[in-house]
């Protein structure tokens, strides 16, 4: 009888280690260390202890993908601090942020570098 106690244990421990890899594996996958290493890729042309700007996205701008991406920013970007406002000297246009067709928010901003995963910086030009 004591066996089967043990047994009975044993399969619901097998059964729960299933379903949780069953819900792992449906898990979207980790997009912060391409994130972290996109945005890295501005650290080589912004000087140091800057403050930098982040546009918001035009729409949806605290949905999660929106904060992830500027956590990402942060995160690579650390010692700099990034402010979600334009005004800075610098400023980082993340992928699908900007309103398409043109964006009056980057009226005194001109392009200065634009990195494969579509993020864009863009310096102040008054």
């Amino acid at each position: 009888m004591k066996y089967v106690g043990g047994a009975v244990v044993l399969a619901w421990c097998v059964a729960a280690a299933w379903t949780g890899l069953a819900q792992a594996r449906r898990l979207p996958p980790d997009l912060m260390p391409r994130l972290d290493q996109e945005f890295h890729a501005f650290a080589r042309v912004l000087p140091s202890d800057t403050v930098i700007g982040y546009l918001e996205p035009y729409r949806n701008g605290a949905a999660d993908a929106a904060v992830q991406m500027q956590y990402a920013a942060q995160y690579a970007l650390a010692p700099h601090v990034i402010v979600p406002h334009v005004g800075p000297d610098f400023l980082i246009v993340a992928r699908d942020t900007a309103r398409p067709g043109g964006d009056s928010r980057l009226a005194n901003y001109v392009e200065v570098l634009e990195i494969p995963g579509g993020h864009r910086l863009f310096r102040r030009t008054d």
